[in-house]
């Protein structure tokens, strides 16, 4: 009897130092530093909120008002922020279609969904500044409502961005009482990460406000969100357009800006369809560059979004990016290789200090 409880006491000791182990399981791999982690990122809303135009009803006269659609992106993501530890939601611009009034309000209340639950950074896009009624055009000016809808002190106000700022919260915003050129951090998967935002085609002082705030960085990990930055066919950087406002095209972004910086490991973008560019830095780092807008999309069933969201998971032990397409209004996913892919990134070995 006194061996066999012996042998049993071994087989337990066994098990527990297996269970145990951080090889047996992807998710324990590294701790909890190794736990997977998101961003979900929420692309041109433009549509959602449109009720000066219609434009969406133009073109499927059938369709209804849409914005249900933005109420239930951010609803989906409180539901869901906790299952799919969401670090950060990113909006890549034109959060409105015409910068009306009435359009913020449909903003405001789809952000307030997730005012007290889910930290987000916004980008202003071409859509959100300067309206002119008599040509019907966006950006003609740099004027905005942005900054009135969402004030940096929503943000430096709320206790649940604690940890998105650093002791002094205005050195996040470029301008004071700004929002259109900001940063936040976030912590997660045992790294430090810095999210910075910048205006429709940075101007040459933005850029470089944001080279000072990225050498400050050194030991963060770089995602940039700007709302043009590739082209809708080839998915190549973008080289010029036709807006009125004075800025920088993404090719001229990256040189004077991007590449020049290890840490910048991405950048988002949305402004037309959806593509994706892997480039290296002058320092030989690799920087995924991704654009995702579904409006006036290219698949017959997808009428100008249809609620289309990314959901970018990050596996540190795997150094992997898994990026999905998900639709909280229609309950789908987008399986083609543009909408669902895996981008490689080196995270784990950086954290256990390899």
């Amino acid at each position: 009897m006194k061996y066999l409880c012996i042998f049993f006491l071994s087989l337990l000791l066994v098990h527990s130092l297996w269970a145990e182990d951080p090889k047996s399981s992807d998710k324990n791999v590294g701790g909890s530093e190794s736990k997977p982690f998101s961003i979900v990122v929420l692309p041109d809303t433009q549509g959602y909120a449109d009720i000066r135009h219609k434009e969406t009803q133009k073109h499927w006269p059938d369709i209804g008002d849409q914005r249900h659609c933005f109420y239930k992106q951010t609803e989906w993501i409180k539901k869901n922020h906790k299952k799919l530890n969401v670090a950060m939601v990113v909006h890549v611009g034109d959060i409105t279609q015409t910068e009306h009034k009435e359009e913020w309000k449909i903003a405001d209340k789809a952000f307030k969904t997730l005012d007290r639950h889910v930290p987000y950074i916004l980008c202003s896009g071409n859509h959100d500044m300067g309206y002119s009624a008599r040509s019907k055009k966006t950006s003609t000016s740099r004027e905005s409502q942005f900054s009135s809808i969402f004030p940096p002190s929503r943000f430096m106000k709320n206790p649940l961005y604690k940890k998105s700022f650093g002791a002094d919260k205005k050195l996040h915003f470029k301008e004071e009482g700004k929002i259109e050129n900001y940063y936040l951090y976030f912590k997660a998967g045992g790294m430090k990460f810095l999210v910075l935002t910048l205006e429709f085609k940075p101007r040459n002082e933005t850029l470089s406000w944001a080279n000072k705030i990225v050498t400050q960085h050194a030991d963060h990990r770089i995602i940039v969100v700007t709302h043009s930055y590739l082209t809708k066919l080839k998915g190549k950087r973008s080289t010029g357009d036709n807006y009125l406002v004075n800025g920088n095209s993404g090719e001229v972004v990256w040189k004077k800006f991007v590449s020049r910086h290890k840490n910048i490991f991405m950048v988002l973008s949305g402004h037309a369809s959806e593509n994706r560019l892997t480039s290296q830095g002058q320092h030989g780092n690799t920087v995924h560059q991704l654009q995702a807008d579904y409006w006036y999309f290219d698949l017959p069933r997808i009428k100008a979004g249809s609620g289309f969201l990314r959901i970018m998971t990050f596996h540190p032990s795997k150094n992997e990016i898994e990026v999905q397409t998900y639709s909280p209004v229609l309950d789908e996913y987008l399986e083609r290789s543009k909408s669902k892919f895996t981008l490689k990134y080196k995270m784990l070995e950086a954290t256990q200090g390899k």
